[in-house]
């Protein structure tokens, strides 16, 4: 670690062991003031040395609540883009539509839902409407980068 007073590191590893310590605890343990621990906390945050403060979860169910992310691609009998957008727009799981130009792809659904069950449903409800010719799905297994 970089330029780090004997305080500082101390408060790093008690953070580690137990982030959710209040600051008062952290300084009755280094013996410094409560004061003292958070302006080194702050410091530590600004200079980037402290990243986020966060939560780790041991049980993979609960780890897992997080969204199911995928893209329907949707080829359609007809130009009835606008009309499929009409449709889905209101879903609460639809997040975004693209008309794109493809030959076995006219339109791009972006989905996501709380469980592989809705996901399903969700593609069942577009798959049935009459102008759908035919459809298949990508599943987003890691998202690197979105931007809003």
């Amino acid at each position: 670690m970089q330029n780090l007073s004997d305080t500082e590191r101390k408060i790093l590893s008690l953070l580690q062991e137990n982030a959710r310590q209040s600051l008062t605890e952290i300084a009755q343990k280094i013996g410094t003031s409560r004061t003292n621990v958070k302006t080194k906390i702050d410091r530590l945050y600004d200079a980037g040395i402290i990243k986020r403060f966060t939560v780790d979860l041991e049980d993979a169910d609960v780890r897992n609540t997080g969204t199911l992310k995928s893209f329907f691609h949707v080829h359609l009998t007809e130009p009835a883009c606008e009309t499929l957008f009409d449709h889905v727009k209101k879903w609460e799981e639809v997040k975004g539509c693209w008309t794109v130009s493809s030959p076995t792809t006219d339109m791009i659904v972006m989905v996501e839902a709380i469980s592989q069950e809705a996901l399903e449903s969700a593609r069942f409800r577009i798959s049935k409407l009459p102008y759908v010719d035919s459809m298949h799905t990508t599943f987003v297994l890691r998202e690197w980068q979105h931007k809003l």
